[in-house]
């Protein structure tokens, strides 16, 4: 993992709040914006 990788952050389009994976960021939508089950956990398209 490059020293970028570290540093890039993925931020919710709802609250704001930043993560550091894109798995983390869809499960955080899922529960706390859409609900369990919605995404799935499926970070694909973020």
């Amino acid at each position: 993992m490059s020293e970028k990788d570290l540093k890039k952050e993925f931020l919710c389009q709802y609250c704001g709040s930043k993560f550091k994976t894109k798995t983390n960021l869809s499960k955080h939508i899922d529960r706390i914006h859409m609900g369990s089950g919605l995404l799935e956990g499926d970070a694909r398209n973020w």
